[in-house]
């Protein structure tokens, strides 16, 4: 059977030469053109200068930010505060907050607004939670969301307890839909263009072993972002962020962290890339990585297994 299809098959390039080298060729150009855009997009994201932002987005204007006394959201309220925004710190901790308003007036803008906004973000979904939080806000020029909050969750599934799993659906899917949600009018009604920057991770490109819970909500982050770039395009800069390993206190236990970057690196490089794309790895180091994972996906995810077959067996 198989060798009459075969048969076939040579048969009719034989007949169709022509055609069959035709089809052949625009295969070959697409191939090549897909590959130049991505190298030229790379190229573009890494080198061309960024926006300047507080012309873009407006002087004086806030950008908001959850999360942001540690790890990639500090990083953010550190460089918006370099590039003159004032800044909204959406956060659980205000004792923390004070600490690191008070490091930003010091070494960077003694002349900085912040406002501290307490939230515990494993009760966003609760009633009334997120209007509380919209209200404190209203009348408040915000020209730049950033919603970095986010929980990390790794190892075997069937050992994740229920409440890790509300927890961290609550973190990375319910608090950047309701933030999102709460505060886009607010940017809509400007007279100046807006933005919002929705952190996914590189874990959503691939199926990852140990990461189901983690790399499924990332991918509601990117998908949510991009569609919704789309929806409001032209009227809002809306930008997926997909980055690899970043130093914060989410990852210190975990090990062999390839190319890891700084917060403020990631943050730097994500703000230059703002309003020229819908969809960044930010850091040239993470865009490398995410293609080299493509490659070896399954040698990882089989030695993932392993280990964490190895470590359900010892408990």
């Amino acid at each position: 059977m198989i060798k009459q299809i075969l048969n076939r098959a040579d048969s009719f390039v034989d007949q169709n030469k022509r055609f069959v080298g035709a089809l052949a060729f625009l295969y070959a150009t697409s191939l090549a053109t897909r590959s130049l855009k991505k190298v030229l997009g790379f190229l573009a994201g890494q080198f061309i200068p960024g926006y300047n932002l507080t012309q873009r987005y407006g002087k004086g204007s806030y950008a908001a930010i959850s999360a942001c006394t540690d790890g990639i959201g500090k990083g953010f309220a550190l460089e918006l505060a370099r590039r003159g925004f004032n800044l909204v710190m959406m956060i659980r901790n205000a004792k923390k907050g004070e600490v690191l308003a008070e490091e930003i007036r010091k070494t960077i803008n003694k002349d900085i607004d912040i406002r501290i906004v307490e939230i515990d973000f494993q009760n966003i979904q609760n009633p009334g939670v997120i209007e509380a939080i919209v209200d404190q806000l209203k009348g408040l020029d915000i020209s730049i969301l950033v919603n970095n909050v986010g929980k990390l969750l790794h190892g075997s599934f069937e050992i994740q307890n229920f409440t890790e799993i509300n927890n961290l659906i609550s973190m990375n899917c319910g608090a950047q839909a309701l933030l999102t949600r709460g505060l886009i009018s607010q940017l809509l009604q400007r007279k100046q263009k807006s933005a919002i920057i929705n952190l996914s991770s590189l874990s959503c490109n691939q199926p990852m072993v140990g990461y189901a819970m983690y790399g499924a909500s990332k991918s509601f982050n990117d998908y949510f972002s991009r569609s919704l770039s789309e929806e409001y395009k032209g009227r809002l800069d809306i930008l997926s962020v997909r980055p690899g390993w970043v130093t914060t206190p989410m990852t210190d236990g975990i090990n062999e962290k390839f190319f890891e970057i700084t917060a403020e690196q990631c943050a730097s490089n994500v703000l230059r890339q703002l309003g020229r794309t819908n969809l960044t790895f930010g850091h040239y180091k993470h865009q490398i990585t995410a293609y080299f994972s493509e490659l070896v996906i399954d040698i990882l995810n089989n030695d993932s297994r392993k280990k964490l077959q190895n470590s359900n067996k010892s408990q």
